[in-house]
């Protein structure tokens, strides 16, 4: 291992502390972001509006005869079938008010409670972003703890993603603190705030506010 650099999650040990209560936070700002736009309205998930990420929302927390077309392609017409039931069943407000009224839990994330509900959070952090920043909805700053669990989820999600991202990535904190993807020697270094660095390491490097040089 190079050093500097750490095979845990940022190099800080987890304290235990769960963030089931920012993830249910992130979810409530998820639902503003939403609820401030048409469900027409254009997303950072390609040819995705607000109403089909809303409709997502709602189906990985709630629909399990869809959860298997989101990873296998050949089930896909079965998640957007079902998808087309619940958009015929209620109106995207509706929609948006059901989503607020439960708790963050999603329910295809059996393991998530392993990885303190960073998962869940992730998902709503970046699809909050995905309706927001396009649209110019202002957001609350990320205040101390979410900004933690976003880092601690942003160099998990480089392991598991490392496939998709470039050899010999390094994540980089404000702090100083680093994290490898776990692929090859250290070659590419993105530096940015927590809340930037989950955006580019989801794939929404267009609007991620990082800075990437090589090492």
């Amino acid at each position: 291992m190079a050093p500097g650099l750490s095979g845990s999650a940022g190099g800080r040990q987890d304290r235990g502390v769960s963030t089931a209560d920012i993830r249910d936070r992130q979810l409530q700002r998820c639902c503003d972001a939403l609820a401030a736009v048409d469900p027409g309205a254009a997303t950072l998930c390609a040819g995705w509006s607000a109403h089909d990420l809303a409709l997502h929302l709602w189906s990985i927390k709630r629909e399990p005869l869809a959860w298997a077309g989101m990873v296998l392609p050949a089930l896909a017409p079965l998640t957007r079938r079902r998808a087309e039931l619940i958009r015929r069943r209620w109106r995207y407000e509706d929609l948006i008010d059901q989503l607020r009224s439960e708790s963050g839990a999603i329910a295809c994330m059996p393991l998530d409670r392993w990885e303190d509900h960073r998962h869940a959070l992730g998902e709503y952090y970046v699809h909050t972003q995905d309706v927001a920043r396009p649209h110019g909805v202002l957001q609350p700053a990320p205040d101390d703890e979410l900004r933690e669990a976003l880092w601690l989820r942003t160099c998990t999600a480089a392991r598991i993603l490392r496939r998709r991202l470039p050899a010999g990535l390094v994540l980089e904190h404000p702090d100083g603190r680093r994290a490898a993807s776990g692929r090859g020697r250290p070659e590419v270094v993105v530096s940015g705030a927590p809340s930037e660095l989950i955006c580019w390491v989801y794939g929404r490097q267009s609007v991620a506010a990082v800075t990437v040089r090589e090492e």
